[in-house]
């Protein structure tokens, strides 16, 4: 199997045969982000992703019947070629039933609606994208090369379409004094989208990404971790969308999940509780533990 970076995938997507298509993120320039910096962005040859099809074939593990495609954002390949791949992977394990991919808010520009509502038939669903923030002022200063607008653009796009996506949060990404408004922006967007899940994380930054020089230069404070449960409470609070919220990553140190607007009492208890629990620094030790994500 032909992995440059080894397997990167959302945790709930962890029972799944992994192909990948490309390598690398197109983009590349996100200054949080650690895990793409030594892998070049390439698309796969066409040769390599059929030698490692013929290679899931011949496995007798089929515990699976789901195909994760490696690469950081394999949606930006062209539409026809990922038909192709749709295609070539049903014919060769003709077990799996859907495809799931990582997917930036610009790899859905060259495409059109009645586009996506044909992959969302060839079985692509349950995109992870990583949105991170609604915050325009945010969104620009960490390089995500996208603003608000386009994300309400791009996503109502896919919504139309009938193509299901996991639209992913980062807790904290604003830093000291930031969680508010981000919050308050993140969910004006998601309002009017239909994630099927909003899944967060917790900005944890490692010494090779640019934000980390921003905090040792001192033009960057991180948020502590009251900050980011008192965050995640008012994403929580603002939240009318109809989708399932979950803070199970490895970087949460508080882990909650469930249904907005049905849970949200709930959820916002257990991190009434967690806020409590919070000035003995358990959360901030737990923290400085995470050696990788």
């Amino acid at each position: 199997m032909h992995f440059a970076s080894g397997v990167v995938r959302p945790p709930f997507e962890a029972a799944c045969g992994f192909l990948q298509i490309t390598s690398g993120c197109s983009h590349n320039r996100c200054k949080f982000c650690t895990f793409y910096k030594d892998a070049r962005f390439a698309v796969s040859p066409w040769e390599e992703i059929e030698a490692d099809l013929d290679e899931l074939a011949a496995s007798p593990w089929r515990y699976y019947d789901r195909i994760w495609l490696q690469g950081a954002d394999s949606f930006v390949l062209p539409y026809d070629r990922l038909m192709r791949v749709a295609e070539t992977i049903y014919e060769k394990l003709p077990w799996v039933k859907s495809i799931g991919a990582f997917a930036r808010v610009t790899n859905f520009r060259n495409k059109t609606e009645e586009q996506l509502r044909n992959l969302a038939a060839a079985g692509y669903s349950r995109l992870t994208v990583g949105v991170e923030t609604g915050d325009d002022q945010l969104l620009t200063r960490m390089n995500k090369g996208y603003v608000s607008d386009e994300v309400l653009e791009q996503m109502s796009k896919v919504d139309a379409a009938g193509l299901t996506w996991v639209g992913q949060f980062v807790n904290g990404l604003g830093g000291h004094g930031y969680g508010s408004r981000s919050a308050e922006e993140t969910a004006r967007v998601y309002n009017q989208l239909h994630p099927m899940m909003i899944y967060t994380a917790s900005l944890t930054l490692f010494e090779d990404t640019p934000l980390y020089a921003d905090v040792q230069a001192g033009s960057f404070v991180e948020a502590n971790e009251r900050e980011r449960l008192r965050e995640l409470k008012a994403l929580i609070s603002r939240l009318e969308c109809d989708t399932v919220f979950k803070c199970e990553h490895v970087s949460m140190p508080v882990k909650i999940a469930g249904r907005v607007p049905r849970d949200r009492d709930a959820m916002l208890s257990a991190l009434d509780e967690a806020i409590e629990e919070s000035y003995d620094g358990r959360f901030e030790r737990y923290r400085a533990s995470i050696a990788n994500l």
